[in-house]
C-alpha cells in the first residue's frame, strides 16, 4: 500500500482517476460547469518525510473531472480549482483512507472550504466516486 501523499500514492490515484467515466448529461444534471469539475485540496501540517514534494509542511493538488471523459490529478497547485478543501494531515489521511468523511469532518470543523461550495455540493455523486478512489489508492 503506498504511503498517503507519496509519489506512488499520487501515481495510483492518477491511474484510478483515469478510469473514472462521466458524461455531459450527468454533469448537466448536477449543474456542474461545462468544462467539468475541479476540486483542490490543501493538506497542512504534512511531515516533509511523509509526502512527495511537501513544501513548508503543505501539499496541494487538484482532482479534475472532465465532462464526457475521465479524471486526472494536477499535482502542486489548486489554482484552477472551483472549490478547495483545506485540512490538516491527520484529517486528510482519515478521509483518504475512508475512516471518516469530508461531511463529518466539515461538521466537526476539521475541514475548511474555499471557493464555489455550490459546485462541491452539486457534484456529491462524483465526489463519492473520487472518495472511493482515494480509499483504494490508500489501500493498494
Amino acid at each position: 500500500m503506498p504511503e498517503f501523499l507519496s509519489q506512488a500514492w499520487f501515481e495510483t490515484l492518477a491511474a484510478a482517476l483515469s478510469g473514472v467515466r462521466t458524461d455531459s448529461r450527468s454533469l448537466d444534471a448536477l449543474d456542474a460547469p461545462a468544462d467539468g469539475l475541479r476540486v483542490g485540496q490543501i493538506v497542512t501540517g504534512v511531515p516533509d518525510s511523509a509526502a512527495f514534494g511537501a513544501v513548508g509542511g503543505e501539499v496541494r493538488y487538484t482532482v479534475v473531472l472532465s465532462p464526457g471523459g475521465s479524471g486526472a490529478v494536477v499535482y502542486g497547485s489548486t489554482d484552477s480549482a472551483q472549490v478547495t478543501i483545506i485540512e490538516d494531515y491527520p484529517t486528510a489521511a482519515g478521509i483518504a483512507s475512508g475512516v471518516c468523511s469530508v461531511s463529518d469532518m466539515l461538521s466537526a470543523g476539521k475541514v475548511k472550504l474555499r471557493g464555489d461550495t455550490r459546485a462541491l455540493l452539486a457534484a456529491a455523486d462524483f465526489l463519492a466516486v473520487v472518495a472511493r478512489l482515494l480509499a483504494q489508492a490508500s489501500s493498494t
